[in-house]
């Protein structure tokens, strides 16, 4: 189903039923080691707390635009949760907003995630997280992300593609993004995943390609140092990844030039 015009007001009467909505549930890798160096250091307090602002920022920036969007944000400990209406073109600038606000975690922040996204029914409103939806999210992130990405479910990733394409056909909201199919990229394992780590220019325009592989490299290298053989297995694959981006700037140039 194509997405529609929407003019976003909430639930006349909130929690009463559900919404089909996409949601992304996202973990911050690292947050209790993150939270123990808190309490003694002001400045890693500050961090951390900046971090946690800069994608609700990310995410709100574009509900300032007076749109009315469908946004929901909800952040409780190391647990981020992002929504939007499922049939309008606010659940794909809602996917773009956290690719890029991952992005800027890991470069600004040094700070990596994993999550899931799903489709289904929800309450997400500023008092209520609850539907079937919200329990599919959490699965893919806890027990199939595995590594530091955001998977989407390939069926869902083939109807989002094909809602965005046919909402392109007639509006020009999305046309500013002629690759909204390079978003996400597929794993060897099968699953699809939001590309933070080598993504197309569209959705890189604020960030250097050449120090966001520096800072995926620190990072890299930090993690392999790691004693824990499940740790050191999720910044392997990042370190594969990273690889493959290098290559891919080094042989293909013109993929980084926005046209």
């Amino acid at each position: 189903m194509p997405f529609k015009d929407i003019r976003y007001k909430e639930p006349k009467y909130p929690h009463q039923a559900y919404e089909e909505r996409v949601v992304a549930f996202i973990d911050l890798l690292g947050f209790s080691d993150m939270v123990g160096h808190t309490e003694a250091n002001v400045k890693e307090l500050r961090h951390l707390t900046a971090a946690l602002k800069s994608l609700y920022e990310r995410i709100w920036s574009w509900e300032a635009d007076g749109s009315n969007s469908s946004f929901a944000f909800t952040q409780f400990s190391d647990s981020i949760v992002i929504s939007a209406l499922a049939e309008s073109s606010d659940s794909y600038e809602m996917l773009m907003q956290v690719l890029i606000g991952v992005m800027e975690l890991v470069d600004s922040y040094e700070i990596l995630v994993r999550g899931g996204i799903a489709r289904g029914k929800l309450i997400h409103d500023r008092t209520m997280l609850v539907g079937p939806a919200m329990v599919e999210a959490y699965h893919l992130e806890s027990k199939k992300a595995i590594y530091p990405r955001i998977i989407i479910d390939e069926a869902l990733k083939t109807q989002f593609d094909a809602d965005v394409e046919e909402y392109i056909k007639t509006h020009t909201t999305l046309s500013e993004v002629p690759r909204f199919n390079k978003m996400f990229k597929q794993d060897d394992d099968g699953w699809f995943y939001l590309d933070y780590i080598d993504p197309a220019p569209e959705y890189n325009i604020e960030l250097n390609p050449d120090e966001h592989l520096k800072v995926l490299d620190e990072l890299v290298a930090n993690g392999l140092q790691s004693e824990d053989t499940r740790v050191r297995a999720k910044y392997e694959w990042l370190e594969k990844k990273v690889d493959a981006a290098r290559i891919h700037q080094q042989t293909h140039p013109e993929d980084y030039v926005i046209d």
